[in-house]
């Protein structure tokens, strides 16, 4: 009789009661389909090798960059402007390279050298399975927390280095960022200070970390010095939050807008981070439904903010990375509101120190408490007929290296990695 009830509750149907939320449940599926996909790329590295084995070619497999000691991941085109600089730099030198993309638009898949090789490898899922059974002496990439998640450190290569692509702070990457790289490419000291408390805390392997200086600036510095000023009549105010849900327009909501439109004294560009339009689109299409009939004010949703940079007078923002880019290309004031900084999950929770950009933020210009929104137009005032230009010449030359030529730098820094190597 027991068995006969075992079989019956086996065989009767009823309902299971599960639920995944939707983080969990896209993680799951990310990760299962790079398995897929790693076992899918593994099995065709081995065709490929029994195939070039039987062909009298060793055995070897496409996984390898052939002719080349140096490549490059991108996960889109949003780096091209990153590796760049780096690149061109190499085909002076008559050095060849390859260039891999997860991005189906990256520019860099257009750029025609007969010093570089770019291929497209597919979603992340199939990028990532794919560099995780490369074969090559030297992978430079902007992707963090190498060996972490899906993406593995590959047997088949030597060397990997990181090129920081912001000139932040470590503080808020995720946590291990850079902990199984062997080298960092590092925008200033302030980053190697940061990454050598963390393999302190660690315990963990001290890594090659280079002076280097920020790659992407090479390029925008020579866009600006070809371009006019911008006249208008009345000042430009830039409003660039952070995405993050303690940013200002979460904060301030339309309040900050009307404070900043009430005297009509300045025209004002609000450029939203993308990101800002999947976290929080209802607080975005509110404030842009009650002032778009209002002629003083714009919204930016172009792909590049470097036109509202170059536009603006001064930026007002809270912890946007985007900030530095405006002090330090555009030599322009900024306005920082002092948000709550959750460093949750980030290197933030295991360092002891505050992250560098939060600490030159007075220098930058002027920072407000959140309860300072009344005192805004005062400070505004005060920025523009009396902008810290020469204070931020000099905090740019202590705190960045090798301006301008980061990317002959890092290219000079490279071939001595793989001369090492041999």
């Amino acid at each position: 009789m027991k068995r006969f009830y075992c079989i019956f509750l086996l065989i009767l149907p009823f309902p299971l009661f599960a639920y995944i939320d939707p983080m969990s449940g896209s993680t799951i599926l990310y990760v299962v389909a790079g398995f897929l996909a790693a076992i899918f790329y593994g099995l065709r590295g081995f065709f490929y090798r029994l195939m070039n084995l039987w062909q009298g070619r060793g055995f070897s497999s496409r996984d390898s960059i052939e002719g080349c000691d140096i490549v490059f991941y991108s996960e889109g085109k949003q780096y091209w402007q990153v590796f760049q600089p780096v690149i061109e730099a190499l085909e002076k030198r008559e050095i060849r390279s390859a260039y891999l993309t997860s991005g189906k638009d990256d520019p860099g898949l257009e750029y025609e050298s007969s010093w570089l090789s770019s291929q497209y490898l597919g979603g992340m899922a199939q990028s990532w399975a794919f560099l995780n059974n490369l074969r090559a002496p030297v992978l430079i990439m902007t992707t963090p927390q190498l060996d972490i998640m899906t993406l593995k450190r590959s047997h088949g290569v030597r060397h990997y280095g990181h090129l920081l692509h912001s000139p932040t702070d470590i503080h808020s990457y995720r946590k291990y960022a850079f902990d199984y790289f062997d080298s960092v490419f590092c925008c200033g000291p302030y980053q190697i200070s940061s990454i050598r408390q963390m393999e302190e805390v660690r315990q963990s392997a001290p890594k090659l970390l280079l002076e280097t200086g920020l790659t992407y600036y090479d390029s925008m510095i020579k866009t600006l010095e070809g371009n006019d000023q911008f006249s208008h009549e009345k000042p430009v105010l830039l409003v660039a939050p952070t995405w993050q849900p303690f940013c200002i327009i979460n904060r301030f909501g339309p309040a900050l807008f009307r404070t900043l439109l009430e005297n009509r004294s300045y025209q004002v560009i609000f450029r939203p981070h993308p990101q800002s339009f999947v976290s929080f689109p209802d607080v975005i299409k509110e404030i842009e439904e009650l002032f778009r009939s209002d002629e003083l004010f714009e919204i930016d949703k172009q792909a590049s903010g470097a036109l509202s940079l170059q536009r603006a007078d001064v930026m007002i923002t809270d912890v946007s990375g985007v900030a530095l880019d405006f002090a330090f290309l555009q030599k322009k004031p900024i306005v920082f509101f002092e948000v709550p900084f959750d460093g949750k999950g980030m290197e933030a929770s295991n360092l002891d120190s505050q992250s560098w950009d939060l600490t030159i933020r007075d220098q930058l210009g002027a920072l407000l408490q959140e309860n300072e929104l009344d005192k805004l137009n005062d400070v505004l005032k005060q920025m523009i007929t009396d902008p810290p230009v020469e204070d931020l010449q000099k905090l740019r030359d202590a705190n960045f290296y090798n301006w301008g030529k980061a990317g002959e730098i890092a290219a000079e820094q490279i071939l001595e990695i793989v001369e090492q190597l041999k």
